[in-house]
Protein backbone atom coordinates (compact mmCIF):
# COMPACT_ATOMS: atom_id res chain seq x y z
CA UNK A 1 0.00 0.00 0.00
CA UNK A 2 1.47 3.25 -0.83
CA UNK A 3 1.39 6.76 1.42
CA UNK A 4 -1.71 7.82 -0.64
CA UNK A 5 -3.66 4.61 0.21
CA UNK A 6 -3.25 4.43 3.79
CA UNK A 7 -5.19 7.42 4.78
CA UNK A 8 -7.83 6.02 2.54
CA UNK A 9 -7.67 2.25 4.06
CA UNK A 10 -7.73 3.91 7.77
CA UNK A 11 -10.98 6.05 6.84
CA UNK A 12 -12.52 2.68 5.73
CA UNK A 13 -11.51 0.63 8.58
CA UNK A 14 -13.00 3.68 11.17
CA UNK A 15 -16.36 3.93 9.28
CA UNK A 16 -16.82 0.24 8.77
CA UNK A 17 -16.15 0.30 12.59
CA UNK A 18 -18.42 2.96 13.45
CA UNK A 19 -21.14 1.29 11.38
CA UNK A 20 -20.61 -1.97 13.10
CA UNK A 21 -20.92 -0.04 16.92
CA UNK A 22 -24.06 1.71 15.62
CA UNK A 23 -25.64 -1.63 14.29
CA UNK A 24 -25.07 -3.22 17.41
CA UNK A 25 -26.92 -0.41 19.16
CA UNK A 26 -29.98 -1.09 16.88
CA UNK A 27 -33.17 -3.16 17.69
CA UNK A 28 -34.07 -6.43 15.39
CA UNK A 29 -36.73 -4.40 13.88
CA UNK A 30 -35.08 -1.38 13.20
CA UNK A 31 -32.47 -4.07 11.87
CA UNK A 32 -35.16 -5.82 9.20
CA UNK A 33 -36.74 -2.32 8.22
CA UNK A 34 -32.72 -1.35 7.41
CA UNK A 35 -32.32 -4.41 5.56
CA UNK A 36 -35.45 -3.98 3.86
CA UNK A 37 -34.46 -0.45 2.67
CA UNK A 38 -30.82 -1.26 1.23
CA UNK A 39 -32.17 -4.37 -0.44
CA UNK A 40 -34.72 -2.61 -2.38
CA UNK A 41 -32.50 0.65 -3.14
CA UNK A 42 -29.76 -2.26 -4.62
CA UNK A 43 -32.34 -3.67 -6.66
CA UNK A 44 -33.54 -0.78 -8.37
CA UNK A 45 -30.10 0.31 -8.63
CA UNK A 46 -29.58 -2.70 -10.54
CA UNK A 47 -32.47 -2.77 -12.53
CA UNK A 48 -31.94 1.03 -13.58
CA UNK A 49 -28.60 -0.46 -15.10
CA UNK A 50 -27.32 -1.15 -18.27
CA UNK A 51 -25.77 -3.96 -20.16
CA UNK A 52 -22.04 -2.64 -20.35
CA UNK A 53 -23.21 -1.51 -16.26
CA UNK A 54 -24.45 -4.85 -15.66
CA UNK A 55 -21.12 -7.10 -16.94
CA UNK A 56 -18.67 -4.36 -15.16
CA UNK A 57 -20.67 -4.73 -12.03
CA UNK A 58 -20.30 -8.94 -12.42
CA UNK A 59 -16.81 -8.46 -13.31
CA UNK A 60 -15.74 -7.01 -10.31
CA UNK A 61 -17.56 -8.77 -8.02
CA UNK A 62 -15.99 -11.71 -9.86
CA UNK A 63 -12.85 -10.07 -9.11
CA UNK A 64 -13.43 -9.56 -5.76
CA UNK A 65 -14.33 -12.79 -5.23
CA UNK A 66 -11.83 -14.53 -6.25
CA UNK A 67 -9.22 -12.14 -4.10
CA UNK A 68 -10.86 -13.40 -0.80
CA UNK A 69 -10.81 -16.61 -2.07
CA UNK A 70 -6.95 -16.32 -2.86
CA UNK A 71 -6.62 -14.47 0.48
CA UNK A 72 -8.13 -17.40 2.65
CA UNK A 73 -5.80 -19.90 0.24
CA UNK A 74 -2.99 -17.76 1.34
CA UNK A 75 -3.76 -17.73 4.67
CA UNK A 76 -4.60 -21.21 5.11
CA UNK A 77 -1.00 -22.16 3.27
CA UNK A 78 0.73 -19.86 5.81
CA UNK A 79 -1.33 -21.17 8.76
CA UNK A 80 -0.01 -24.88 7.46
CA UNK A 81 3.86 -23.35 7.22
CA UNK A 82 4.16 -22.07 10.02
CA UNK A 83 2.77 -24.44 12.21
CA UNK A 84 4.11 -25.14 16.18
CA UNK A 85 2.80 -27.85 17.38
CA UNK A 86 2.93 -25.98 20.52
CA UNK A 87 0.23 -23.88 19.98
CA UNK A 88 -2.47 -26.55 19.56
CA UNK A 89 -4.57 -27.05 22.03
CA UNK A 90 -5.06 -30.87 23.45
CA UNK A 91 -8.03 -33.07 23.53
CA UNK A 92 -8.00 -35.60 26.04
CA UNK A 93 -10.82 -38.36 25.46
CA UNK A 94 -10.31 -39.66 29.16
CA UNK A 95 -8.72 -43.29 29.61
CA UNK A 96 -9.52 -45.94 27.15
CA UNK A 97 -10.56 -48.31 29.90
CA UNK A 98 -13.95 -49.55 28.67
CA UNK A 99 -14.54 -53.20 27.27
CA UNK A 100 -16.67 -54.37 24.80
CA UNK A 101 -18.94 -56.93 26.38
CA UNK A 102 -18.39 -58.74 22.50
CA UNK A 103 -15.21 -58.66 20.96
CA UNK A 104 -13.17 -57.25 24.38
CA UNK A 105 -11.56 -54.16 22.65
CA UNK A 106 -10.69 -51.25 24.46
CA UNK A 107 -13.17 -48.32 24.14
CA UNK A 108 -13.46 -44.69 24.86
CA UNK A 109 -16.14 -44.10 27.54
CA UNK A 110 -18.00 -41.51 24.80
CA UNK A 111 -17.51 -43.93 22.66
CA UNK A 112 -21.04 -46.05 23.51
CA UNK A 113 -24.09 -45.66 22.00
CA UNK A 114 -27.42 -45.00 24.16
CA UNK A 115 -27.81 -48.65 24.84
CA UNK A 116 -24.35 -49.03 26.40
CA UNK A 117 -22.73 -51.10 23.42
CA UNK A 118 -20.07 -50.08 21.11
CA UNK A 119 -20.90 -49.82 17.13
CA UNK A 120 -16.91 -48.92 16.41
CA UNK A 121 -15.60 -52.35 17.28
CA UNK A 122 -17.66 -54.98 16.37
CA UNK A 123 -21.23 -53.19 15.56
CA UNK A 124 -22.42 -54.90 18.72
CA UNK A 125 -21.28 -58.54 17.45
CA UNK A 126 -22.54 -58.38 14.12
CA UNK A 127 -19.00 -58.46 13.21
CA UNK A 128 -17.09 -61.84 14.54
CA UNK A 129 -13.53 -61.32 15.27
CA UNK A 130 -10.72 -64.12 14.94
CA UNK A 131 -8.90 -64.45 18.70
CA UNK A 132 -5.66 -62.64 17.84
CA UNK A 133 -2.51 -65.21 17.93
CA UNK A 134 -0.86 -65.57 20.92
CA UNK A 135 2.49 -63.54 18.93
CA UNK A 136 -0.03 -61.02 18.71
CA UNK A 137 -1.60 -60.52 22.49
CA UNK A 138 1.95 -60.95 24.09
CA UNK A 139 3.10 -57.90 21.68
CA UNK A 140 0.08 -56.00 22.68
CA UNK A 141 0.01 -56.51 26.66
Amino acid sequence: MNTDEEPIAIRQQMTKERKARWLARQSLESLDRIRAVDSAAYRRRIEAETPAQSQARRERYAEAYHLVRNRQSQRIHDEAIHFIEAHVETHNCGPMNIICQFCKSKNFAAERSSDGKFTSCCCKEKIKLEKPSDALSNSLS
